[in-house]
């Protein structure tokens, strides 16, 4: 008897373990879309049209320019020829401001 209990004991404590990873597992991807939505939400229109590659590209650049307080870099798609694109990503008050500063034509 003393072996079923031990072996129902140790069932019930792994059964328990895959509940809380499941349920940590699922709350980091909830994380990560909400994390996903706002920084789709900060791009403006303007910059989205660009291309999905150039997204991603300005999306990493968010990324670090949070952490970087008072930080503002100018980004181009492409070769930055006269008249191409230019974004410029600001940190301010901890938030990140994108503006399109120059659109290509």
């Amino acid at each position: 008897m003393g072996g079923t209990g031990l072996l129902l004991a140790a069932v019930s404590v792994l059964i328990l373990m895959a509940d809380i990873n499941d349920r940590l597992e699922r709350l980091h991807k909830r994380d990560e879309l909400t994390r996903r939505v706002l920084a789709q939400r900060a791009l403006p229109e303007s910059v989205a049209e660009l291309g999905a590659d150039f997204v991603e590209v300005i999306e990493a650049v968010v990324t670090v320019i949070r952490r970087q307080p008072g930080a503002s870099v100018m980004v181009a798609p492409g070769d930055g020829r006269r008249g191409s694109a230019v974004v410029r990503i600001s940190e301010a008050a901890g938030d990140v401001e994108i503006q399109v500063v120059s659109t290509g034509g």
